[in-house]
């Protein structure tokens, strides 16, 4: 699920799934039955390499491709060769280093377009960090003359000012690994034991969600309090939702215990997943709540699809001269970088929580792929149902961590936008489904593994939403 924080002068949201090639849309489209099919490749053809980065026109194209070495080859200002540098060292983990040199573009570049990209990225990094305060403080203040319908009730700042004062998150961890068993939720979404507050709920384990969020019922009864009395707004990938800033005074994962993490409170009716047909949905199921990236960038997650447990540990930040190469990143949203088969880069968002993964179109201009027009039927998602009509990639084979991964009948996408990155598309709970997925933010390495038992039978595992399979 998609669940972010609007920053000032980005306001692109997802969008309804159209038709580029207006020939092409005028056929009559394809029923799609089934959702996304992910598997792991089992052909034997060595994995793509990174080569180059995909073209860029000017330098910001190439900052939205996430392509900070376009400045070794290409002219660029001191000034954004400077913003090249941030977005390197956000990108390489050390987003500390990074934020020196954004607050200083942000205030005193003479480039309008350097200092409201460094503002977003600066926000983006300090949120990443849980640095509440610091980003209150850079929010420009609001005039006195503003209409209170013009504020914008998701914009970062505004959460910012409520969460400035929650002390900083703890996180304790016990010296061996824990181990938690794994549920799937009605859309294929990784479901935990959690106590909230000493009360045991399901939570879902969702990458699309930047903060993690109670629902208002569960919130009354773990005595989760709001901190202020507006109420706010997140967007999501249906719209936006209605919602309340918090502090967890508690929440324990098996053994590791999380103390005072800022969250939000969404009211309990909105708080559900629903699949099924548009007129007759087949399945509706609440959600208590959401473990989001704020919390799992803060551990060593493997999830094991196939055999339903969940392994936690400790995340411990490599040395220099062994530390893995990078492939996944935070800018403004959890982004992994895969490659396609020429070796061009392609950056999907990470959002456990939707459904499915898809494309963009970006995508289609980065990769030569067959494409054709359908129609989808059967898509659910969090606080609602939607229909879609336009084109689906018929196969599409892309790199991840030295393996090969195949890709059938994605859906493409009008371009999400998040924070200044044009996403190529996003990687849905169907992406680990029946192996092993690990996610270590510290390092930056996100890998998706055949499970034990399945490199022993020699089979590939099919990888499927749960709405095509249960």
């Amino acid at each position: 699920m998609k669940v972010i924080f609007l920053r000032r002068t980005t306001r692109a949201t997802l969008a309804a799934c159209i038709c580029v090639a207006g020939s092409a849309c005028a056929s009559k489209p394809v029923e799609v039955t089934s959702t996304a099919i992910v598997t792991l490749d089992t052909t034997r053809r060595p994995a793509a390499k990174l080569r180059k980065p995909a073209p860029a026109r000017n330098f910001w194209g190439a900052m939205t491709n996430l392509d900070p070495d376009y400045v070794t080859t290409y002219p660029a200002s001191p000034d954004e060769r400077e913003f090249a540098g941030a977005l390197r060292l956000i990108m390489s983990g050390d987003a500390d280093e990074a934020e020196l040199s954004l607050d200083s573009l942000a205030r005193h570049s003479t480039d309008s377009i350097v200092r409201s990209a460094s503002h977003i990225l600066l926000t983006a990094a300090l949120q990443y960090q849980n640095k509440w305060k610091e980003l209150a403080e850079i929010a420009p203040p609001r005039r006195l003359d503003m209409d209170p319908a013009d504020i914008d009730r998701a914009g970062v700042e505004l959460w910012a000012a409520a969460f400035k004062n929650v002390p900083s998150r703890q996180v304790s961890f016990p010296l061996e690994a824990v181990v938690v068993p794994l549920t799937l939720s009605a859309t294929g979404t990784p479901v935990i034991p959690v106590q909230v507050n000493g009360k045991l709920k399901q939570l879902w384990l969702d990458t699309g969600s930047s903060m993690s969020i109670v629902a208002s019922d569960v919130a009354a009864e773990c005595g989760v309090e709001p901190l202020v009395s507006d109420t706010l707004e997140v967007a999501t990938s249906t719209g936006r939702v209605t919602a309340r800033p918090a502090a967890l005074h508690r929440l324990d994962i098996g053994g590791i215990s999380i103390s005072s993490s800022t969250a939000m409170i969404v009211a309990s009716r909105l708080m559900e997943v629903r699949v099924g047909d548009l007129q007759n949905p087949s399945r509706t199921a609440k959600i208590d709540g959401i473990v989001g990236f704020d919390i799992i960038s803060q551990l060593n997650i493997q999830v094991d699809f196939a055999k339903n447990l969940v392994t936690l540990t400790k995340p411990v930040r490599a040395a220099p001269n062994q530390a893995p190469q990078r492939n996944f990143f935070w800018v403004g949203t959890p982004i992994v970088r895969l490659v396609s088969q020429r070796g061009v880069p392609v950056y999907l968002g990470l959002d456990t929580g939707a459904q499915e993964t898809f494309a963009s179109e970006r995508l289609l201009e980065k990769v030569r792929v067959r494409t054709f027009v359908g129609e989808r039927k059967r898509v659910g998602g969090f606080a609602g149902l939607r229909e879609f009509r336009g084109r689906f990639i018929s196969e599409l084979r892309l790199a991840l961590g030295g393996k090969t991964l195949l890709f059938e009948k994605l859906l493409v996408f009008v371009p999400a936008v998040s924070t200044f990155v044009n996403l190529d598309g996003v990687l849905g709970s169907d992406i680990g489904r029946a192996g092993v997925m690990r996610i270590d933010a510290v390092n930056g390495v996100f890998t998706v593994e055949a499970s034990p038992f399945e490199r022993r039978s020699g089979s590939s595992p099919i990888l499927r939403s749960a709405a095509a399979t249960r």
